[in-house]
């Protein structure tokens, strides 16, 4: 695949300007007019739509943190002259759909990283904080709860959490390393801990963190590794900084919390075996992040093997996260006809309605826990970042392995 994402028109609003009020001219003559009343079918709306914003639970102060990784990890590309000419490349072969080209090279995958893949981590942390309780059924390293207030100790189970992106790339791996941080700092403020990363999820008491693998076509290595390395490290301080401030500073995880690997190949391509390495073996969490309605448009029948082919690798208790743009975005045309078939049908059809189809003895696979047709991230404003950043809206389905 190789994107990490899709890119399109009409594709969010900007935000994080700083400007505080609206713009327009105000005076001594200015005189703001009284707003039409609502009806009740406006006010209705309003309601369900409210609904269907996502309400994340996370602290302003993390989610900026999580974007400095990209400022401090990129500083040359941020600063560079040719920042605009590149950003204009990379978004014409994304519109184009030339793949090959916007990721083919590290300078694109770099300037990718700073400019689309920011507002992705934002959301799919949120996302993960919004599946929180689906995801601690499976792993213990997700459970907040302080060890001595469980039946038993949670490190009685060593295994970190195991997390296969396909697909994947810059923005996965800030959004885990930022989930697990999440997952530090709210269990230890619930003992009144420091959360340093040294008292994090590391300590004797609790399970090691998450295990992270990524799998795409284009070669996110460096940009990976670049990534990782500002999440475990302690972040660039100015030489004027005080010496509290130096030491206070720390990095947002350790290391040994924190395991990612990258793995270039083509999912369509992998062998059930080789599936079986980066999914199977233990309950994980696998996930779609924007790629699966790529996957379908490159080739339905290839795409079907795959999650067949995926379902055969994976482990009981797996979870399948699919989050793709929402709409008529997500649709794929089926044959020579031409039809065209709205991507969670497609899906659905694959892990639920297949099955069905083959008879009584063909038992379950998968069970869908979650789905969400169509669900808006907002970034807060308050947070600062060199480049506007934009909200996103997505559909959302979480389906577990029987």
């Amino acid at each position: 695949m190789g994107k990490n994402g899709r890119f399109g028109k009409g594709y969010g609003a900007i935000v994080g300007k700083d400007t505080k009020s609206p713009p327009g001219w105000k005076g001594p003559g200015f005189s703001k007019k009284s707003e039409p009343a609502k009806s009740k079918r406006a006010i209705q709306d309003e309601k369900t739509n409210s609904s269907a914003v996502s309400e994340a639970a996370l602290p302003v102060e993390l989610q900026q943190l999580l974007l400095n990784i990209y400022r401090d990890t990129f500083p040359e590309a941020l600063a560079s002259d040719t920042l605009q000419a590149l950003l204009q490349e990379v978004k014409k072969a994304l519109y184009e759909r030339d793949f090959t080209k916007a990721f083919g090279k590290e300078e694109f995958l770099e300037v990718y990283s700073i400019r689309w893949s920011p507002s992705r981590t934002l959301c799919y942390q949120s996302i993960l904080v919004d599946l929180l309780d689906h995801l601690t059924e499976i792993f213990p390293v997700c459970r907040i709860t302080p060890p001595e207030l469980e039946n038993g100790s949670a490190g009685d189970d060593a295994s970190p959490m195991g997390v296969t992106c396909f697909g994947g790339g810059a923005a996965e791996v800030v959004a885990f390393g930022g989930f697990l941080r999440y997952l530090q700092d709210t269990m230890l403020r619930s003992t009144g801990e420091d959360s340093s990363p040294e008292h994090g999820l590391s300590n004797p008491d609790r399970p090691p963190g998450i295990d992270l693998c990524l799998v795409d076509t284009a070669q996110w290595q460096g940009v990976v590794r670049k990534l990782y390395d500002s999440f475990t490290t302690p972040p660039p301080l100015s030489k004027y900084a005080s010496s509290s401030a130096k030491e206070a500073n720390e990095a947002l995880t350790a290391s040994t919390d924190f395991n990612v690997t990258f793995r270039q190949d083509n999912v369509l391509g992998m062998s059930g075996g080789e599936l079986v390495d980066v999914a199977g073996g233990r309950p994980m969490l696998v996930t779609l992040l924007f790629t699966l309605n790529e996957l379908y448009t490159s080739s339905i029948g290839k795409t079907t093997a795959f999650l067949l082919n995926l379902t055969a690798a994976a482990t009981s208790g797996s979870l399948l996260l699919v989050v793709d743009s929402p709409g008529s975005y997500s649709e794929a045309t089926v044959g020579t006809e031409a039809k065209r078939y709205p991507m969670h049908w497609l899906l659905d059809h694959t892990l639920l309605e297949t099955q069905k189809s083959r008879g009584s003895e063909s038992a379950l696979k998968w069970v869908k826990l979650v789905s969400e047709d169509s669900k808006w991230f907002r970034i807060p404003e308050s947070i600062r970042y060199p480049i506007p950043l934009e909200n996103m809206r997505y559909q959302m389905h979480l389906y577990r392995r029987v």
